[in-house]
């Protein structure tokens, strides 16, 4: 190794030490926060959180609990349809000759660049038209529908990239084609259908302007719907103040509440996600 490549790989270590570091910063200042009252983190806002707020957590927990239930179903039932439907109408453009296959598969790639923006009006009629609004598998039936262009875009060039020779073998052994996308398609493409499943989850679980447009209930709010709202305020010098002021520890114990679930998904799901994303990069 020359000195020359020695000193190049130094300097791009130090730069993404410094992004990763600078990255990090506002999430463990958050969680710092998170365990703070108002008046701390005001008077020292790089102080150690000391004492502890456990009360922060218990009051976000509290309020949102409904909200993350809520947008839990949402996002599992969502992605579950996706899956489902999509695995299907992948497997068929993918291994599976009928007419007027590549115009589909044209119809799909050609709607994949349609901004979603655009399609807020319609699809905003439409929710209204079949009385969907203000209900969680109105948010569902949605999600499902946009979030199948990509996934079977994915998809289809996965199963496509399959070898042929094991499907040819299952037909001989007398498999149909449910059976061979059951037992064969499925299992191989474990990796790409959690990627899939992660990204329409991420999605899904930080989505505001949709569940604005549909949710004018606020029982029956989303998790994001209510990190907006969540705002608790109180006085900043106890009974010898009438200045109220929102509780940065509370609001901070919210949003790290809120990220739990995500946290979750991608901590379970990396390895499979790398796969997925390692797997469609070398796929042709």
């Amino acid at each position: 190794m020359t000195k020359t490549l020695r000193w190049r790989q130094i300097f791009t270590g130090s730069i993404l030490a410094i992004l990763v570091v600078a990255a990090f910063v506002p999430i463990l200042m958050m969680l710092s926060m998170s365990f703070r009252n108002t008046i701390a983190i005001y008077t020292q806002y790089w102080g150690w959180p000391w004492p502890i707020q456990w009360s922060n957590y218990l009051y976000a927990f509290q309020y949102l609990i409904g909200p993350a239930a809520r947008t839990i179903y949402i996002c599992v039932a969502s992605v579950t349809g996706i899956s489902i439907i999509a695995s299907l109408s992948a497997y068929a453009l993918a291994r599976l000759n009928f007419v007027g296959k590549r115009i589909i598969y044209a119809m799909i790639v050609g709607l994949m660049m349609v901004p979603g923006v655009v399609l807020l009006t319609p699809d905003f009629i439409l929710a209204t038209w079949l009385h969907l609004r203000n209900s969680a598998n109105g948010l569902v039936a949605f999600y499902v529908g946009g979030g199948l262009l990509f996934a079977i875009f994915l998809l289809r060039t996965f199963f496509q990239s399959l070898p042929e020779e094991l499907f040819e073998a299952a037909r001989i052994e007398g498999a149909t084609e449910w059976q061979a996308l059951w037992h064969i398609a499925i299992p191989l493409s474990r990796p790409i259908l959690i990627t899939v499943g992660i990204l329409n989850f991420l999605a899904i679980y930080n989505d505001l302007l949709w569940p604005l447009l549909m949710i004018s209930n606020p029982a029956r709010q989303t998790l994001a719907m209510a990190l907006v709202n969540f705002a608790p305020t109180g006085s900043a010098a106890g009974a010898l103040s009438n200045f109220s002021q929102p509780q940065l520890g509370i609001i901070a114990g919210g949003y790290v509440v809120a990220s739990i679930p995500m946290v979750l998904v991608f901590v379970f799901g990396l390895r499979y996600f790398v796969q997925g994303l390692t797997s469609g990069a070398l796929k042709t």
